[in-house]
């Protein structure tokens, strides 16, 4: 993001120059279009640009829309979200890619600060993890989460993994490592996508998915598929904050980073995070 801000001043510099070296009267249309770009560009110039690299199940909620915008009413800061997997949020971060992680893969995050990549791990909110699949699949009793695992392994049931490095991914090898075996095999299905089409693929292929919560009740009305498994204490899903080590890169915004760090924990903040909700649900609940 950083490179397209360089790249469209350069081209619009350029621009500038052609029309200020010009001999003779200015046309009024000329005239508007410099003092535009004089305008674009004192704002850019002005403003702070902070990079959160965030899961796409997160931003597909919507809550980080709302966050950001009471953060730049506060503060002369542009926020750019970055959409990713948990994996490659924590890449853009040891890179310095990134100036602030809100990620859910809780072993890859300990790493990522145990390798000294990141300054501070604060964990701020949870949902849960759940097994969705076709309406029409007919209920049974199980035990727990590894239970219901085990039953769509041995029946080799239709199942849609992400793929993707994502938290969702690792909490699902956990499962099947948990469980003793290695999914393979035409029932199982890798789609190397986000949590939304993940869901639509799956809906598609009348297959069994493990989504968060959230993203599920986004985008239930859009699909022929229910709740099959849930289990509060082996499937909770918790969201944490780091701040990236300045270190990383010289790019890495860290003191705009704290101030957003420093915002997410306020209570207003913590506030309007529980209550956010989707179809009258609310999606989350906070650390206090």
């Amino acid at each position: 993001m950083r490179h397209a801000h360089r790249r469209y001043l350069s081209q619009s510099s350029e621009g500038w120059n052609c029309e200020t070296q010009r001999q003779g009267g200015v046309r009024p249309s000329q005239m508007r279009s410099s003092l535009i770009f004089f305008l674009l560009l004192s704002a850019t110039l002005l403003s702070r640009q902070l990079i959160i690299a965030t899961t796409t199940s997160l931003y597909e909620t919507g809550l980080l829309d709302l966050l950001k915008a009471h953060f730049e009413k506060r503060y002369p800061i542009h926020v750019v979200f970055a959409p990713v997997g948990s994996g490659m949020a924590l890449t853009m971060g040891k890179r310095g890619d990134a100036d602030l992680l809100l990620v859910h893969s809780p072993s890859d995050e300990e790493q990522f600060m145990k390798d000294g990549f990141g300054l501070k791990r604060v964990s701020f909110m949870y949902n849960d993890f759940v097994v969705v699949g076709p309406k029409e699949w007919q209920e049974r009793e199980f035990a727990d989460a590894l239970s219901f695992m085990r039953h769509i392994y041995e029946n080799r049931l239709p199942f849609v993994s992400r793929s993707d490095n994502s938290g969702t991914h690792r909490k699902e090898q956990e499962l099947w490592k948990s469980i003793g075996v290695v999914p393979e095999g035409k029932w199982y299905h890798m789609a190397g996508t986000g949590m939304a089409q993940t869901l639509l693929i799956a809906n598609e292929l009348r297959a069994f998915c493990l989504t968060d919560r959230a993203s599920f009740e986004m985008l239930k009305n859009r699909l022929n598929m229910k709740i099959c498994c849930e289990d509060a204490e082996l499937l909770r899903n918790v969201y944490s904050a780091i701040l990236v080590n300045p270190k990383n890169g010289k790019r890495v915004n860290h003191e705009d980073a704290k101030k957003f760090f420093e915002f997410l924990f306020e209570d207003s903040t913590l506030k309007l995070i529980e209550n956010y909700s989707v179809n009258g649900v609310k999606l989350f609940r906070v650390f206090r």
